[in-house]
């Protein structure tokens, strides 16, 4: 009798290691972007703001929120926003998020002060289910939100890069630590 139940135990959690594996490849699940008050660009690389800027001119938002806004010399920053044609007034700079959860948790915020009942948030496409995961959590069904991914710099999908293992990998474990709640106590910047 014991041993049957250590098997159904180990069937069990094998089943949940390989349900986990196969969740963890389906990252880019991106919507449909529609109007809104804001875009959201979570900081990263230059694919990210050039998703925005694109929006930004097919006329989604009237204001581009970087989060955070960095030096000149960064892919998120004023400087670069500009160079992509968002002018300075379209730009709001969040400057203090260290994480997926301080961009949430900041952005969020920041748009409840400006009146602000929508945004589109854009990050990259392996990204994205770990950044809607918190954004719906912190959110609380206050502000519309839409998710749309955003490819690398040459317009690669993540599992298309030299590095998607490396990616595959952090963005597992991160999840995981998202899913278990542990964002609450450890900020891990991205």
């Amino acid at each position: 009798m014991k041993i049957r139940i250590i098997i159904i135990v180990i069937c069990i959690i094998l089943l949940f290691i390989v349900l986990a594996i196969i969740d963890s490849f389906n990252h880019s699940a991106t919507d449909e972007p529609v109007e809104a008050d804001v875009i959201i660009m979570l900081g990263g690389d230059q694919g990210r703001l050039q998703k925005a800027a694109e929006l930004y001119h097919s006329g989604y938002a009237d204001y581009v929120m970087i989060s955070p806004i960095m030096g000149e010399f960064y892919s998120q920053s004023r400087g670069f926003a500009n160079v992509l044609g968002i002018p300075d007034e379209a730009i709001i700079e969040e400057t203090e998020a260290t994480s997926t959860y301080t961009n949430a948790t900041l952005t969020l915020e920041m748009m409840e002060e400006l009146e602000m009942d929508s945004a589109v948030v854009v990050t990259s496409d392996w990204h994205l289910k770990r950044s809607k995961m918190i954004f719906e959590r912190v959110n609380e069904n206050d502000f519309a939100l839409t998710y749309v991914a955003a490819l690398s710099d040459e317009g690669e999908k993540w599992h298309e890069r030299s590095y998607a293992r490396i990616l595959w990998f952090r963005e597992f474990y991160k999840i995981w630590g998202y899913r278990l709640g542990l964002y609450k106590f450890i900020d891990i910047p991205d």
